[in-house]
């Protein structure tokens, strides 16, 4: 394990400083939710980001044009039991619950998710990889047909980019999540851009 930022505290105080004031609240009602007693959470700071630690990597925290998000690490080994992952950030592990405003943010349900990310750090449990997606899927291919510009940005992208776009059409659940998925894909491609565009990957 990697050691603990000794200056995270202040760098996490800044980066929320810089933030607007509904974000702010936000982060800081996050913050102060994380850091109580009861779940002996570490602050640290990783990727330019605020992150929290137990036994491991928890969950990082972050501010976007339009929401805080906050990213379970092994969230994709920890029940949605109150349905609050989005759909747009499931990527490998990772599961992340956005929050538009202070008032979204609900202690009583996010305890669910913290407690058991915390027991997987505890077990040592890791997400598993899962098998590498190379092939583009029939739907994929037929949409190329129809934008040639999409088709050729994908194209440019390195296989690892690639893959980010690949998984996450093929492992939607239902249909109608798929198309969504699609419609989205092409759309971000035609306007050149990969997959994690908004997180600046």
């Amino acid at each position: 394990m990697s050691e603990i930022d000794s200056e995270a505290p202040e760098k996490i105080s800044a980066y929320i400083e810089k933030a607007n004031y509904e974000q702010k609240e936000i982060l800081n009602r996050l913050r102060a939710f994380l850091l109580q007693e009861e779940f002996e959470i570490t602050e640290d700071w990783k990727w330019g980001a605020p992150n929290y630690n137990s036994k491991g990597m928890i969950c990082w925290l972050a501010y976007f044009k339009n929401h805080v998000g906050v990213n379970f690490f092994k969230g994709s080994l920890i029940e949605d039991l109150h349905g609050m992952y989005d759909e747009a950030c499931m990527d490998k592990g990772n599961r992340q619950i956005k929050f538009r405003s202070v008032t979204d943010v609900d202690e009583i349900k996010l305890k669910h998710y913290l407690y058991e990310a915390i027991k997987l750090n505890k077990e040592g449990t890791k997400v598993l990889a899962k098998k590498i997606i190379t092939d583009i899927p029939v739907d994929l291919a037929l949409e190329f047909k129809s934008n040639p510009k999409a088709k050729e940005f994908f194209e440019s992208l390195t296989d690892s980019y690639k893959r980010d776009y690949l998984e996450w059409i093929t492992t939607a659940k239902q249909e109608k999540t798929r198309l969504k998925r699609l419609a989205t894909t092409i759309e971000w491609l035609n306007e050149g851009k990969k997959k994690n565009w908004k997180y600046g990957g």
